[in-house]
């Protein structure tokens, strides 16, 4: 148990490490790209490197040896994750300052601890309640660049979508305590239920991204 305690810290931490790193590089991506155009790329790329992964593995026929419910639960997540969520994400580094919309994103886990309460039963000590009041706190100073007492957001619709997508985030993973599939085929599963439904929204507004530059 220790050892596998110690384990899960490390990965948490690397993967702190590598998601700090996205905010610059969705910056630089969004200059030629709009939201909706990274989206498909991203998304597309998932989906491959996850399948290469599966196929190391020798996982990748578990993706077609699911029930039919599992298979409607693909749906429906990844209608979660990486559509909404990411149309969300995505939606708001275009419109704020990475230094912003990155801090405001990773609230996401305060959000999963308080949605665990109704949802998974779960008690929040009074250090829970206070901490989060104290990086809420945060939350406020960041999206009003200082000016706390004016209440008065550099970018209303920016913040809303970044904040909107610590919601869609802490409460796909509510879902996905319920989750019965492989991880990993589950993850793969969304993303090619949900690449679909990208295509066609950027289809239909902003046109496909160019790969030929």
């Amino acid at each position: 148990m220790a050892v596998n305690q110690k384990k899960a810290m490390l990965y948490g931490l690397a993967t702190v490490l590598l998601w700090s790193t996205v905010a610059t590089a969705f910056k630089l991506s969004l200059r030629s790209l709009s939201p909706v155009q990274m989206l498909v790329i991203a998304c597309g790329a998932s989906i491959v490197v996850i399948g290469l992964v599966l196929a190391v593995q020798g996982k990748l026929g578990l993706a077609f040896r699911l029930t039919r419910r599992q298979y409607l639960q693909s749906v429906g997540m990844g209608l979660i994750n990486p559509c909404l969520y990411y149309f969300l994400l995505f939606g708001a580094f275009d419109r704020l300052p990475a230094q912003e919309a990155q801090p405001l994103n990773y609230t996401w886990a305060l959000v999963l601890a308080y949605l665990s309460v109704p949802f998974l039963g779960q008690r929040l000590r009074k250090l829970d309640i206070l901490a989060g009041l104290v990086c809420y706190s945060g939350v406020v100073v960041i999206a009003t660049r200082g000016d706390v007492l004016s209440l008065e957001f550099s970018d209303p619709l920016g913040v809303a979508l970044a904040l909107g997508s610590t919601l869609v985030w802490a409460s796909y993973w509510i879902i996905a305590t319920r989750d019965t599939r492989d991880p990993e085929v589950g993850l793969f599963l969304n993303f090619i239920c949900g690449f679909p439904v990208i295509l066609a929204v950027c289809w239909w507004t902003d046109g496909l991204p160019s790969l030929t530059g």
